[in-house]
């Protein structure tokens, strides 16, 4: 008689809405996760881009050096205020954390710092966050203090590992992403002057594990796009916001192109996974020094 198997359904992913009362109950979770998932995803919602470079086309945007293009996320994070902040774990195995009940467990922290009717914004940007479902009026009355998530967030674990191997940070055309986390950090001072120095800080905060999907896929044969279409090309279902389908996404990618084995790690074309460490997409280092010819910004 064959033995007999059992397959389970896999457990639902659910979001934890995390607000102020709620918030060092959540870091209390997240700080044993951390114990044992070591894959990090984020994605953060903010008021849009509100400058852009004067005397450049539009359709240039996408063409800029990365040194102009740090100049503009700079004065952007500098002028605007996080919003929300999506949060993913997972082990080695793909697992995110579960504590133990039937369900498997990804954060949504929301912010009180963002005023809708007085802080400088885009209007569009804000548009689609309302049809999101984004209630800023909840937000301002029970949305986390920035200054305190911060004073959690450096104290989670996963963060400023001396060896700097302890986390990878995956992300998808994450520059916004990770200013607006160091800019909190920080205790909301302004980025680093130049490209140099925000990547040196970049380092330090999360180590050299940090993936950027959008750098990763211009090297990888018939993938282009945005997160959604990457993920519907490499056969991945979003269930539950962006940073687990960010999170889904980059171990599909590794699985389908990364396969190739050496004694310097894994590969795709000759292209060793480590080469796309702590590389963003836009401020590629290769053009570090790229003359910024003096071009100011305008508003948006």
């Amino acid at each position: 008689m064959a033995p007999v198997s059992f397959s389970f359904p896999p457990r639902p992913v659910v979001i934890r809405e995390v607000w102020q009362h709620n918030l060092e109950e959540e870091f209390h979770l997240i700080k044993i996760a951390a114990m044992t998932h070591h894959m990090v995803s984020i994605d953060t919602e903010f008021p849009g881009v509100v400058y852009r470079p004067a005397n450049v086309d539009k359709r240039c945007l996408g063409k800029l050096p990365p040194v102009m293009n740090y100049q503009i996320m700079k004065e952007n994070v500098n002028a605007t205020k996080i919003i929300q902040l999506g949060l993913a774990l997972c082990d080695d195995l793909g697992n995110l954390p579960n504590f133990g009940s039937m369900s498997q467990y990804v954060w949504q922290f929301n912010f009180s710092d963002f005023d809708v009717y007085t802080d400088l914004q885009n209007t569009d940007s804000i548009d689609l966050l309302k049809r999101q479902g984004i209630d800023f009026d909840r937000n301002l009355e029970e949305g986390i203090d920035s200054a305190h998530f911060a004073a959690l967030m450096a104290k989670s674990g996963l963060l400023f590992n001396p060896n700097g191997s302890d986390f990878a940070w995956v992300t998808f055309h994450g520059s916004y992403d990770l200013a607006h986390l160091m800019k909190i950090l920080n205790r909301d001072k302004r980025l680093p002057n130049d490209l140099p120095k925000f990547m040196c800080m970049v380092c330090i905060v999360f180590g050299r594990k940090v993936f950027d999907m959008k750098n990763m896929m211009k090297f990888c044969d018939g993938l282009y796009g945005g997160l959604e279409n990457l993920s519907n090309t490499l056969g991945v279902q979003r269930v539950a916001g962006k940073c687990h389908l960010t999170m889904q996404t980059f171990r599909r990618l590794l699985d389908i192109y990364f396969k190739q084995k050496s004694e310097s790690g894994l590969r795709h074309n000759g292209h060793l996974l480590a080469r796309f460490q702590c590389v963003l997409h836009g401020l590629e280092p290769n053009n570090y020094f790229d003359q910024f010819n003096g071009r100011s910004l305008i508003a948006a």
